[in-house]
């Protein structure tokens, strides 16, 4: 009897030594434990190394960062020297719109000095207060008619019309006795001169016409600067022949004259209006 007592308490000692070392071995399994003792265990922190293509970066992130102050950057006197500082460029000649009355002697000097300066010139400009147009006798202004008449043009006491025979650009412009430029940019003057009509700024015909007009007794006194201008080259001929009409309220003259794109304006030339 006692020894069946014995073997029954080995069997029961080995059970519960069994039963410890499963609760003891269970703590490396965290679900085993919570189905074991039903209890919250804190997770296990696992470390995996940083895997070596993150060393370098490690390595930078660690090294300690110095303090980097905003010093202004100064140019030393040798880069200053060498550049040269951008210089405006000298414009085109332009015949700027004159919202005050300008002496016309004045307004001439202007676009002559620009000219002058325009590297472009292969014949050298002449000066704007010698008219180059040469006066036709015994002139036929049935052309001229025909052009106005087609653009429907507008005439008054003193009228002034530009034609020539191809596609270029070119463009007509009085000066009136106050200086105020009448053009293709400027069609309506103070004084009451109108540009009513201006072609060719696209190659629209090559039998163009331009006319400016002031209405009856409306044109002020004083003397009246024609000048025609080759502002674009369209037609394979750059040079180009034109004829300009002038009627001053008392006689019409036509005058003729050549000019090229490379040229300035050209004075046809100057009349009064008494």
């Amino acid at each position: 009897m006692a020894l069946g007592t014995y073997a029954l308490f080995g069997i029961f000692a080995l059970l519960f030594g069994y039963g410890v070392y499963i609760i003891y071995s269970s703590e490396e399994n965290t679900a085993h434990s919570i189905r074991l003792i039903n209890t919250r265990v804190k997770p296990i922190q696992t470390f995996s190394p940083t895997p070596n293509n993150f060393a370098l970066e490690q390595t930078i992130n660690n090294i300690p960062q110095a303090e980097i102050k905003d010093e202004p950057i100064q140019e030393s006197e040798d880069e200053s020297e060498d550049e040269p500082e951008d210089e405006p460029e000298d414009p085109l000649p332009d015949l700027v719109i004159r919202d005050e009355q300008t002496d016309t002697s004045t307004l001439l000097a202007e676009i002559d000095k620009k000219w002058d300066t325009r590297t472009s010139n292969i014949n050298p400009p002449k000066s704007l207060e010698e008219a180059t147009g040469q006066l036709v006798s015994n002139a036929d202004f049935s052309e001229f008619q025909d052009r106005l008449s087609r653009e429907g043009a507008q005439s008054g006491q003193v009228q002034v019309s530009l034609i020539w025979d191809n596609t270029n650009d070119l463009d007509l412009i009085v000066i009136c006795p106050s200086g105020e430029r009448i053009s293709f940019d400027h069609n309506l003057s103070k004084c009451g001169g109108q540009l009513d009509v201006d072609m060719n700024e696209s190659p629209t015909s090559d039998k163009p016409v331009e006319n400016v007009f002031w209405p009856k007794d409306n044109a002020p006194k004083g003397e009246y600067r024609v000048l025609v201008e080759h502002f674009e080259q369209h037609a394979e001929e750059d040079e180009t022949s034109y004829r300009v009409l002038v009627n001053d309220g008392f006689e019409h003259r036509e005058y003729t004259g050549e000019i090229s794109n490379d040229e300035p304006p050209r004075v046809v030339c100057i009349f009064s209006v008494e």
